[in-house]
């Protein structure tokens, strides 16, 4: 199963919460994600979206729309965090300063590496800009 379908099943199964960090690497798969993300809106799942201020400030305006947004300077690596027990780690080619644009994941239903997952996502928010 590649990335991509894994964390659109884990949005589309989402029943009550989804955290969502995502770099600017991460850009088209947010786009891809949008219609599953107005579905989870629809349905009153909260949805808190972290991301990079390299991303488009168009695309951030939309997804403002559908979810609380905050912005955080430098933001490389990314994931998701559904229902506070699925999690998929994205590492981005920002962290290893390649050239290349593939994302490699980490996907987990364990539940410490789960609570560690929230507690740095929680932490991640503490520095960042709201988005109105």
């Amino acid at each position: 199963m590649n990335i991509a379908t894994r964390i659109l099943e884990m949005i589309e199964t989402c029943r009550e919460e989804v955290l969502i960090a995502i770099p600017k690497a991460g850009e088209e798969l947010v786009k891809q994600a949008l219609p599953k993300l107005r579905q989870l809106h629809d349905k009153g799942v909260k949805i808190t979206i972290l991301t990079s201020d390299r991303f488009d400030k168009k695309d951030i305006k939309g997804l403002a729309r559908l979810a609380t947004v905050k912005i955080k300077k430098g933001l490389f690596g990314g994931g998701l965090i559904s229902d506070k027990h699925n999690v998929v780690i994205l590492l981005g080619p920002e962290i290893s300063h390649s050239n290349a644009s593939e994302i490699i994941a980490i996907c987990t239903d364990h539940a410490e590496l789960s609570g560690f997952a929230r507690e740095y996502f929680e932490y991640l928010l503490k520095d960042t800009l709201k988005v109105k």
